[in-house]
C-alpha cells in the first residue's frame, strides 16, 4: 500500500509539501527527520527531497494561433 501512496504522493503534492508518516515508512524516500522507535516510529519527508532524483511530469501549455 505504501508504494502505491508514494507514486501517487510523488505525482501530486507541491514542491514545499511535507509527508509525515506513522507505524509505515515509505519504501524509496529518504526521510527528513524520524522520531519514536518500533510502533511509535514517526517519519517526516521533505517532497523536494524525493523530488530530487525524479522530474515532476509539468502542464506545459500551448496557444494555437491561426491565420487567415
Amino acid at each position: 500500500m505504501m508504494l502505491q501512496l508514494e507514486k501517487k504522493l510523488e505525482l501530486e503534492l507541491e514542491d514545499e509539501a511535507r509527508v509525515i508518516a506513522c507505524r509505515f515508512p515509505f519504501p524509496h524516500w529518504t526521510p527528513a527527520q524520524v522520531t519514536g522507535e518500533g510502533i511509535d516510529t514517526v517519519w517526516a519527508y521533505d517532497a523536494s527531497s524525493f523530488r530530487r532524483s525524479k522530474k515532476r511530469p509539468r502542464s506545459v501549455h500551448f496557444q494555437l494561433v491561426i491565420q487567415i
